[in-house]
């Protein structure tokens, strides 16, 4: 099939996100506002940029994903989850990334950009909250461990 927009469109929307990169010779990006969630993230100890997409954004499917978070002028490691949350029963789709081995970033309102590098694992609810925790630790080892090993990204 030749490289188009709507193969690139179509491969993100499933989570091939490396897909996607090779058409687009970059990593797919997706930028927004950091507004306001439930909180979660920073009480679990993994505080997350909850980013406001415009409408008609290209979202990759539900799922985790390690790429960067561009805030302030700094491209940050991140591991990104997309989806609804569905530990917390959540119903709205959204895009937050947690920006690996950073503490006090406060990015409320801010415009900022998540650049997705390589799909980890699909969205899941967990038995437990200890379960859930578990997983997003060895979430964020193999995001640290995709990033290092990315020598495309800038």
């Amino acid at each position: 099939e030749p490289f188009s927009s709507t193969l690139t469109r179509r491969l993100v929307a499933e989570g091939d996100v490396g897909g996607a990169r090779e058409i687009l010779g970059r990593p797919h990006r997706v930028e927004g506002v950091v507004v306001r969630g439930a909180q979660r993230g920073r009480e679990l100890g993994f505080p997350t940029a909850n980013v406001e997409t415009l409408p008609h954004t290209a979202i990759p499917a539900d799922g985790v994903y390690a790429g960067y978070l561009h805030a302030q002028g700094e491209a940050m490691p991140a591991a990104i989850s997309v989806g609804t949350n569905p530990q917390f029963d959540g119903t709205e789709r959204t895009v937050e990334a947690y920006a690996i081995d950073r503490v006090g970033l406060d990015l409320y309102g801010l415009h900022v950009a998540v650049d997705f590098l390589a799909f980890v694992r699909g969205q899941a609810k967990f038995d437990s909250l200890d379960a859930l925790l578990e997983t997003m630790a060895e979430d964020v080892k193999k995001c640290r461990e995709i990033i290092a090993a990315d020598t495309q990204h800038a």
